[in-house]
């Protein structure tokens, strides 16, 4: 989900550029690095789409995300891998920073104003001002996993089987979330 947010104080360039780059962060990753590069390799990136944030990067004199995440978060290997195929292809200079150890930036970009959640992908332009903010997972995803939720409580099942069988009706549907990520980057640059 995305929004529009003023630039807080705490994004100063130099702290942008104290951040990870995407190499680096993988380098230090703890779990899940097989997830992340499957999802990595399974990046939705068309030409269409690098010839567009490359359009937005000539636009804005540049184009920089600070992505809030941490490992363990399904969210965040299914999602920091597309933004950071689409940096690489078309020049985004990416920055990450984790979440637990970044709270005073993680606290001026909360979803919904209150939640931590991780991945927060800020975009600004080159020169720090922003453009928008993304949220953990694409709007698509958050409207199915409820009607999931929804329909597996009716079936009364146990806790364990209830769990089991979420995972296996949502893994299908990543692909599509995936394309729908890039969708949503897009439309938040259009803004």
């Amino acid at each position: 989900m995305a929004s529009v947010q003023e630039r807080p104080a705490v994004v100063t360039p130099e702290r942008f550029a104290s951040g990870l780059t995407y190499e680096e962060y993988m380098g230090r990753i703890k779990v899940n690095k097989d997830q992340f590069e499957s999802n990595y390799q399974a990046a939705p990136a068309t030409e269409d789409d690098v010839a567009f944030f490359k359009k937005v990067i000539a636009q804005r004199g540049g184009l920089r995300v600070l992505a809030i995440a941490e490992d363990w978060c399904p969210d965040v290997y299914r999602g920091l891998p597309i933004m950071a195929k689409i940096a690489q292809l078309s020049g985004i200079e990416l920055r990450v920073f984790p979440r637990d150890e970044n709270l005073d930036i993680m606290d001026q970009y909360l979803n919904q104003g209150q939640f931590r959640s991780v991945p927060t992908f800020a975009c600004f332009d080159g020169k720090l001002n922003p453009i928008g903010t993304w949220h953990e997972r694409p709007r698509a995803a958050n409207e199915t996993m409820a009607k999931m939720r929804a329909d597996l409580e009716k079936l009364k099942l146990s806790e364990e089987d209830a769990r089991a069988e979420y995972r296996k009706r949502i893994q299908p549907e990543w692909d599509n979330w995936r394309r729908e990520t890039v969708r949503e980057l897009r439309e938040l640059l259009t803004q």
